[in-house]
């Protein structure tokens, strides 16, 4: 279950009627060449765009272009990642099917870029499933293959080769000028990927059918360069796209992309089932770091109205694995339970050590401009009690926006707490220093430290509310709730009318992406902060410059420092305490990089490392 999902996704229930009713009458569009694609066979490469490379030619701020392979520099230093330990478990069987949860939004869309708003679906359906270029191994934290089956790196420049047999889900072969179509698409639709590939590159090159080259920009050669790089490089298939145009939105939100992963959308009953279905010869099913996944044939994602729902249907039989942090839910659910008692319901409780969503008090600085009430409205806000009370004294605080990250993760960052003198003189230096009837403090000339905190409702964040609005009081500090809709939320994230809101980004990649959230060019849901730093801007590059691991680990530090003093984001919790209940056909890892009784660098849900070994346990599934 996706990590985000445990914080937003219960908070999103209006958002899944809403994108129920966006896509009632409208199918997912099959693949072409259905009998092909089902039987698993392969198809001969689509033909490119007839003015594809002249478009290319047309974008700004890169060097894109097409060379022949004999022009590659002999005696590359190629590596490919074989030192690195496997991935799994080796006692993995294929096949079977696991019914799993999901309380969030239906998705209005299929688009693999260019949703015109968030799909937190496709967090299952592209970044746990897709293979990229290169990737990163969870327990040593160096690069492994994927898509590319060897990299080389010679200062700024980089080249990557593909693997021969990489093959899309619908048959077609992986090809390098794929790469630049990809970049040409989201160049069209203002994909995020575009501008950040432009931040960090000066040339992307492709040399016949299987090498990109790519040279970086001064100040960004690192020693995790081709990882970082493969974040933003993701192949488009060139017949798939044909009809890509002004109208792409349009034309293909109902389009299944075809994507390099193991597993493609199969059955789809709208706003209730989302079924992903395994890929007939899979091209990565017997490569090393892959051959231990995605093991199950099929996973149904049931979209459910909330979590006691979900519970129901686990203990009936209907889901395969239930996923929760909701310790009195867990509680509640679990204990007297029969199946429980007799072993046919397995209960695991495991600490994470992987990328965590930043949960947090986001501050709109453009809003918020002066720091003295920023750090006022820190010091007023008691986040230890909120949490206290939301996880009945089994919550963490975190301590770093960058959790997770094994090494690279900050170790000593400093921490505001809740103290009402140091927050009524914060705001004393800010010109609040009058009291006014009710204890709100005012300025000279009656304006009221009154703020509004904005967040998508639900029974945990509205605990979180009502004791910030508490705590805030006793400072001087007026705090308004606002609970929105989701759709109204992230429009106000979006347009930056917040003030203050509850909010936690995205943590899907396997590095830190510190740019996304605080560089001044941030925009989007991604970028509550608004801030417009210097310093902030000068420490990022620096760290999209450091060259080794211990630089990089420098630089992160640094960063969450200037967190810190800019005073924009209140760490909330960390929710690495996940338990998890599971019909007893269904196993995972136990090996020794992956095991409940320590601290896991695995979701092995979403790494999906789990598998079925007798369907026969748990009750007939019900018909959806």
């Amino acid at each position: 279950m996706k990590r985000v999902l445990s914080i937003l996704f219960p908070l999103l229930l209006l958002a899944g009627l809403a994108a129920y009713l966006a896509t009632e009458g409208q199918d997912a569009a099959p693949c072409p060449e259905p009998q092909a694609v089902a039987a698993g066979l392969p198809l001969p490469p689509a033909p490119y765009p007839a003015d594809m490379w002249a478009q290319l030619g047309r974008l700004a701020g890169v060097e894109l272009s097409q060379r022949e392979e004999s022009e590659l520099p002999a005696g590359l230093p190629w590596q490919d990642g074989r030192e690195e330990p496997d991935i799994g478990d080796p006692r993995a069987r294929k096949g079977g099917r696991v019914r799993l949860s999901n309380v969030g939004p239906f998705p209005a869309n299929w688009l693999a870029f260019g949703s015109p708003t968030p799909q937190f679906f496709h967090y299952n359906l592209f970044t746990t499933v897709d293979v990229p270029l290169v990737g990163i191994h969870p327990v040593t934290r160096r690069e492994i293959p994927g898509v590319a089956e060897a990299w080389a790196q010679q200062g700024r420049q980089l080249w990557f080769r593909l693997d021969p047999q990489a093959r899309y889900s619908n048959g077609r072969p992986v090809r390098a000028a794929d790469v630049a179509l990809g970049l040409l698409l989201r160049a069209r639709t203002g994909a995020a990927e575009w501008g950040m590939f432009r931040e960090l590159a000066e040339s992307l090159h492709v040399y016949g059918e299987r090498v990109i080259a790519v040279r970086l920009r001064e100040g960004q050669a690192s020693a995790l360069a081709a990882a970082r790089l493969s974040l933003l490089l993701h192949p488009a298939e060139p017949g798939f796209y044909a009809e890509a145009a002004g109208d792409y939105r349009e034309r293909y939100q109902h389009r299944i992309p075809p994507t390099t992963g193991a597993y493609t959308v199969g059955r789809v009953t709208r706003g209730r089932l989302i079924e992903l279905v395994r890929v007939k010869g899979w091209w990565a099913k017997d490569r090393r770091f892959y051959r231990h996944t995605c093991n199950v044939d099929a996973i149904e994602h049931h979209f459910l109205t909330d979590e006691a729902q979900a519970w129901e249907s686990f203990l009936r039989g209907r889901l395969d694995v239930m996923q929760t942090r909701n310790l009195s839910a867990w509680q509640r659910c679990s204990e007297g339970s029969a199946a429980v008692e007799q072993g046919r319901i397995v209960p695991y409780v495991f600490c994470a050590d992987y990328p965590m969503p930043p949960y947090g008090i986001a501050l709109n600085a453009s809003r918020l401009p002066e720091p003295e009430l920023r750090c006022g409205i820190m010091q007023a806000l008691d986040m230890d009690r909120a949490v206290a009370l939301m996880f009945r004294g089994e919550g963490e605080r975190l301590e770093t926006f960058h959790s997770g990250y094994g090494e690279l993760s900050p170790k000593h960052t400093p921490r505001w707490c809740y103290d009402p003198t140091a927050a009524r003189a914060s705001f004393a230096a800010a010109g609040y220093t009058q009291a006014g009837a009710d204890g709100i403090l005012q300025r000279a000339d009656g304006k009221r430290l009154s703020l509004r905190f904005s967040y998508t409702p639900s029974e945990k964040i509205g605990t979180l509310a009502a004791v910030l609005v508490q705590s805030a009081a006793a400072c001087g500090l007026e705090l308004l709730p606002e609970a929105l809709p989701w759709q109204q939320w992230s429009k106000q994230v979006r347009e930056r009318e917040h003030e203050l809101t509850f909010w936690a980004g995205m943590a899907a990649t396997s590095l830190p992406e510190p740019a996304r959230f605080f560089a001044s060019t941030s925009e989007g849901d991604d970028a509550p902060f608004a801030l417009k730093d210097a310093a902030m801007d000068a420490a990022l590059a620096a760290y999209e410059g450091a060259g080794d691991e211990s630089a990089r680990a420098a630089a992160l530090a640094e960063l969450d420092h200037l967190i810190h003093e800019r005073a924009v984001w209140l760490p909330g919790w960390k929710e690495n305490r996940v338990r998890l209940a599971a019909w007893s056909h269904v196993r995972f890892p136990n090996t020794p990089a992956c095991r409940f009784s320590t601290p896991s660098p695995y979701e092995v849900m979403e790494a999906h490392l789990y598998w079925v070994e007798d369907e026969s346990p748990s009750p007939a599934p019900a018909a959806p």
